[in-house]
């Protein structure tokens, strides 16, 4: 996998040093940039190549991705150290409920023995017993 990789790369760079070659006049053609605002004069920028424009886009381009995805990850953080925070108090509350004696004076009674079923606890006794 490794070998195609270094292939493929290999193949996209000559193809990017051809394309260059046969460009070359278009690259260093120069642009003018203008930025026009209602009761403002114009703004124009120098003559600029156009690899140069290209290169600074990339550029900005490339800083913009990393400035969206750090402050992605910078959230994130902040939040894992949160639930960490959280996940640790919870541990050391079940750690603490599986540290308690259980008595039976302790323990909650969901329904009395009368209103489970129609018969009585004696009767019921009595007829697992037979």
């Amino acid at each position: 996998m490794k070998v195609v990789k270094v292939v493929v790369f290999m193949l996209l760079g000559v193809l990017l040093v051809a394309f260059l070659f046969q460009n070359y006049n278009a690259f260093l053609s120069t642009t003018t940039l203008e930025f026009r605002l209602p009761a403002l004069t114009p703004f124009r920028s120098m003559p600029i190549p156009l690899y140069g424009l290209m290169l600074g886009s990339i550029f900005g381009g490339g800083l913009l991705v990393a400035l969206y995805i750090g402050l992605g990850n910078f959230r994130l953080r902040r939040k894992i150290r949160a639930l960490r925070r959280e996940n640790n108090g919870l541990q050391t509350e079940l750690q603490s409920l599986r540290n308690l004696p259980i008595t039976e004076s302790d323990v909650p009674v969901s329904q009395t023995p009368e209103t489970v079923g129609s018969e009585s606890v004696e009767e019921a006794e009595a007829a697992n017993s037979r």
